[in-house]
């Protein structure tokens, strides 16, 4: 499994400027890296895997933020989208599902990044360690995962989580502003 010193590597040899920071306490998620760094949440990313017409495609996002399925289907031209489970993820990049970094993905992988991660200066992501964050020039993140930069998590849009029916999928809840997960067919 790639982690902290494999990314590090990869960026210094790039000369893409960065930092690893050792986190104060240990992370199971990218999710989680916000409280741990005592960080809003749009100052930290995390990266989402799907299958668009199966094929695999990352979504690089703020923490605790899932794109929306439409907006992801709109920019990637496909007709399908499912959550990748945690062991494809695992297999496809070598990372540990929750906690893959947008740099070292695959080259065959297309990319994309929800247009809010630029907004911050500098952000947080994983590096594959659960003890560990990346930091990072937003741009160069963008620059350094290859990234296509879309906007995929309009404000007070619902978005509705892809896992609900992938068992082992990576990614766990859904974000569903004023309850309106509740009010949602669900097919099990």
């Amino acid at each position: 499994m790639l982690d902290a010193l494999d990314v590090h590597r990869a960026l210094l040899a790039r000369e893409v400027p960065h930092e690893v920071v050792r986190l104060p306490g240990l992370v199971l998620s990218a999710d989680e890296i916000p409280d741990v760094l005592d960080l809003p949440a749009s100052r930290c990313v995390a990266v989402r895997l799907y299958l668009a017409d199966d094929q695999p495609v990352a979504v690089i996002v703020r923490a605790g933020e899932l794109p929306h399925p439409g907006a992801v289907l709109a920019a990637l031209g496909a007709r399908t989208l499912r959550a990748a489970r945690a062991d494809l993820v695992n297999q496809i990049t070598d990372f540990a599902a929750p906690l893959v970094c947008p740099v070292l993905l695959p080259e065959s992988m297309p990319v994309l990044a929800d247009s809010c991660v630029g907004h911050t200066d500098v952000v947080y992501a994983p590096t594959g360690d659960s003890g560990t964050a990346l930091g990072i020039a937003s741009r160069w993140l963008l620059t350094a995962s290859r990234a296509s930069v879309a906007e995929l998590c309009a404000p007070g849009s619902p978005t509705v989580d892809l896992a609900d029916d992938v068992p082992g999928s990576a990614h766990s809840s859904a974000r569903m502003p004023g309850g309106f997960a509740g009010r949602l067919p669900h097919s099990r």
